[in-house]
């Protein structure tokens, strides 16, 4: 479907509204909008530079934009039709990631790729493009996206799918929405074997053996990720557990159907002060290895905990309070993974900087435009915030560019342009395709700012 939209008026009017993004570096005061009927998306909507917004969850202030105009998507939540033959279901993109699970288990179905928190939205998804627990074999999540309907002003509603359309919807999915509203999604879901996940932690004594478990679990279970010890660069540096999931026919108890808890940027950071430190974090991790030697023999949870983990250490983002956090992820080749990981011990043991947390997952693919995706291990990094932090950024930033490592752009909100360009080969393209289709740029972020998009 396409052409023009109607000059139907608008009737969601704007407010001031402060924004932060989610590791609390990036504020900025804008106008909100939160439109609340569909007729909103065939109004003539003025050509004002702007920027969609689903559950304002991102790292990188990628929904918003000092004195610019972010557009709600919250209102837009409903499942719009389900196809029960082909396992494909359309959604508004603002429905929570929880909410479209709910659906698809009673149906006996799920989304094997979307990230550790239900309260995402779809649309953040595919702007982002974002992963699930074993990327390697699932790819990400443009995969199971059959067709999206995207609005921009200038070019009215189009229908983009890999037939229809496929260069468009390749900037569009991994596009940090940059292309337009994305209002409707059709998504394809994959058959749950069970209900139940058996989750079973294998101790390993260092990250090179961490990795190689890595890659080999990949090949024969259903989810797969490690988690490392570099609270300190004391001996066992990169020591941890990983973490193999495959589907069981039944556990222990019935399984929960509880709301997520609420999490956003403020209320992540409503503690004025950070109770993280290196001897908190450290803390930390030892009693994160002490539970899970409960995982050795195999823990049988949910389908819905195994999906969303993160549902249950929503205090660990807490502790960082106001000032925040910052993540480096990036994927590193294979070869280069073990002297990636030995410069962090280094840095760490001349200029000691607390790991909050490490977690690897496999990758596999190729690089293309600005999606995070490629071969080699993605390994993520938590520091509290500061000025030490932004110096072990820059640190890892030319070890990234030095070994020819991908960082994640939507995980880092200072992540330099620079750096972008010199990691991505397809950033020019991912630029001169934009501009093609949208001259006036009318969808812009601060991500998008600080990148040249």
């Amino acid at each position: 479907m396409g052409g023009q939209v109607s000059s139907m008026p608008s009737a969601a009017p704007e407010a001031d509204s402060d924004f932060v993004s989610f590791d609390g570096r990036i504020h900025a005061r804008g106008q909100l909008q939160q439109p609340d009927r569909y007729r909103y998306w065939r109004t003539d909507l003025a050509e004002t530079p702007r920027i969609s917004r689903g559950s304002g969850l991102s790292y990188a202030a990628a929904s918003f934009l000092q004195d610019g105009l972010s557009v709600s998507h919250r209102s837009f939540d409903r499942v719009t039709d389900f196809d029960s033959a082909c396992h494909v279901v359309e959604v508004e993109t603002g429905i929570s990631l929880f909410a479209l699970h709910r659906f698809l288990s009673l149906r006996g179905l799920y989304l094997p790729i979307q990230p550790g928190h239900g309260r995402i939205s779809v649309g953040g998804c595919i702007a982002a493009d974002v992963h699930g627990k074993n990327q390697s074999r699932d790819g990400t999540f443009i995969n199971q996206v059959e067709s999206i309907d995207l609005l921009h002003p200038s070019h009215g509603i189009l229908e983009l799918s890999p037939q229809k359309n496929p260069d468009l919807f390749r900037l569009t999915c991994g596009g940090y929405g940059l292309t337009g509203h994305i209002i409707r999604a059709r998504l394809r879901a994959s058959p749950a074997p069970m209900a139940w996940v058996q989750m079973r932690g294998v101790p390993f004594a260092d990250a090179a053996e961490g990795f190689e478990r890595l890659r080999l679990a990949t090949r024969g279970t259903d989810f797969a990720y490690t988690w490392h010890d570099m609270a300190s660069s004391r001996p066992g540096f990169g020591s941890g557990y990983l973490f193999q999931g495959r589907f069981v026919d039944e556990g222990a108890s019935r399984a929960s159907d509880a709301e997520p808890p609420v999490l956003s940027s403020e209320s992540r950071g409503r503690w004025p002060v950070s109770l993280m430190n290196a001897i908190s974090s450290r803390a930390l991790n030892l009693e994160f290895r002490r539970r899970q030697k409960r995982t050795l023999g195999g823990q049988v949870v949910s389908l819905q905990d195994a999906l969303f983990p993160a549902h249950k250490t929503q205090l660990y983002f807490q502790l960082f309070g106001a000032a925040g956090f910052r993540e480096y992820q990036a994927i590193l080749p294979d070869e280069a993974i073990e002297d990636y990981v030995e410069s962090v011990r280094a840095y760490v043991r001349a200029q000691p900087l607390p790991i909050t947390l490490s977690s690897a997952k496999a990758f596999a693919g190729r690089r293309e435009l600005l999606r995070f995706t490629g071969a080699g291990i993605c390994l993520a990094l938590d520091v509290p915030a500061g000025a030490a932090a932004d110096r072990f950024m820059a640190f890892l930033d030319e070890r990234v560019m030095a070994l020819g490592g991908l960082p994640n752009i939507i995980k880092d909100s200072r992540l330099p342009r620079g750096v972008v360009d010199f990691c991505y080969d397809g950033a020019d393209r991912f630029r001169d395709a934009l501009h093609a289709f949208d001259p006036k740029r009318l969808f812009r972020s601060d991500l998008s700012e600080r990148l040249g998009l």
